[in-house]
C-alpha cells in the first residue's frame, strides 16, 4: 500500500453503508483468531485490534472516503489514478492498479516518485476475512529500478465486536546491488512504510473513539429521551389529579349549600316554637294571675270593698 505511502479506491460499498453493516447472523459464524497465510512477510509493522467489524476495516484501508482521502492528503500523495477492480482468470483473484506521485526527501536529495502499485485480493470473505498484497515500484529516483515493495495487510472478524489488522512487508530486490545501497534502501523503505503504518493505525484509533463517542451519546440522547417522558407523565397524572379533585369539589359545593341552608331553616324554626311556648306560657300565667287576683276579690267582706 505504501510508496513511501498509499492508498486505494473502495471495491463495492461507500463507506457510510460498510459502517452501518452487520453480519446477518452472528451465531452462524465461527470467528478466526488468525489469519489463514501459511507465513508472512519479513517485518511485522502493525498488529492490532479495533472495535468495528472487518468490513469497515477494510473499507478505511482501501475505500475511496473521506478516510483515506485526509490521509493522503496529509502524506501528500498527489495525482492518483484508481485502476477497475479485474478477476484474473488464471488466479481467480480480483487486482487492480493504482498510481499516484509523492516527493521523497533523502541524503541523494528531493525527488519526486512516479509510483505504481499492485493489489491483488489474496482472500475476500466479506464479514470474515480479507487478505490483500500490495506490490509497490518506484520511478524517478536513482537505484529505484533495483528493488519494489511488497506489503501484505491481513484483516479479520476477531469476534463479535473486534477486527484485527496485521500488515506485513519486506524489500524485494530486481538488480544486485552492493551491500551498502542495499542497507541504505531497506533503511529508508522500513522508516517510509513504518511511519506510514504508524500513521494510519493512529487515525484508525481516532475514527475507533469517535464511533464510540457517537454510540455513547446515542445511547444518552436515548436515555434522556425516555426519563423525560416520565415527569410529564406524573405531571398529567397530577395535573388529572387536581382536575378530577377541582370537579369533586365543585360538584359538592350545593351540596354542602343545602346542607347549610337546611341547618339555618331548621335553628329558625327551633327558634320560633321557643318563642311561641314562651309567650303561650307568658299568657297562660297572665291568665292565672287575673283569675287568682278574682277569686280572692270575691272572698273580701263588703265593707272592706
Amino acid at each position: 500500500m505504501f510508496c513511501s505511502k498509499s492508498s486505494t479506491q473502495s471495491i463495492e460499498h461507500p463507506l457510510r453503508l460498510v459502517e452501518s453493516s452487520q453480519c446477518a447472523d452472528d451465531e452462524n459464524i465461527t470467528y478466526l483468531r488468525t489469519c489463514t497465510c501459511e507465513s508472512h512477510l519479513a517485518k511485522t509493522y502493525a498488529d492490532r485490534l479495533f472495535s468495528f467489524n472487518v468490513d469497515t476495516l477494510f473499507e478505511l484501508l482501501f475505500g475511496d472516503n473521506s478516510f483515506t482521502r485526509a490521509f493522503h492528503n496529509a502524506h501528500k500523495l498527489l495525482d492518483y489514478t484508481y485502476g477497475e477492480w479485474i478477476l484474473n482468470i488464471d488466479t481467480g483473484k480480483r487486482e487492480r492498479q493504482v498510481t499516484y506521485k509523492t516527493v521523497n526527501q533523502s541524503a541523494l536529495g528531493t525527488n519526486t516518485l512516479f509510483c505504481r502499485e499492485k493489489q491483488i485480493l489474496e482472500v475476500e470473505k466479506p464479514h470474515l476475512m480479507y487478505i490483500l498484497n500490495t506490490e509497490i515500484y518506484n520511478e524517478g529516483m536513482r537505484y529505484t529500478d533495483a528493488f519494489y515493495v511488497t506489503t501484505r495487510f491481513c484483516m479479520i472478524q476477531y469476534d463479535a465486536e473486534h477486527s484485527s489488522l496485521q500488515v506485513t512487508a519486506e524489500t524485494r530486490y530486481i538488480k544486485n546491488v552492493n551491500g551498502f545501497i542495499k542497507t541504505f534502501i531497506e533503511k529508508n523503505v522500513n522508516s517510509s512504510i513504518q511511519g506510514a503504518v504508524n500513521e494510519q493505525v493512529r487515525r484508525l484509533e481516532n475514527h475507533q473513539i469517535t464511533n464510540i463517542d457517537k454510540k455513547s451519546k446515542q445511547k444518552l440522547m436515548s436515555s434522556s429521551q425516555t426519563d423525560s417522558k416520565i415527569p410529564i407523565d406524573n405531571i398529567t397524572s397530577q395535573k388529572q389529579t387536581d382536575e378530577n379533585s377541582s370537579i369533586n369539589t365543585t360538584s359538592l359545593s350545593p351540596f354542602k349549600l343545602s346542607i347549610q341552608e337546611k341547618t339555618i331553616t331548621g335553628e329558625c324554626r327551633l327558634y320560633n316554637i321557643g318563642l311561641v311556648i314562651i309567650i303561650c306560657f307568658l299568657l297562660v300565667h297572665i291568665y292565672l294571675w287575673y283569675k287568682l287576683n278574682s277569686i280572692e276579690q270575691a272572698l273580701l267582706p263588703p265593707e272592706t270593698i
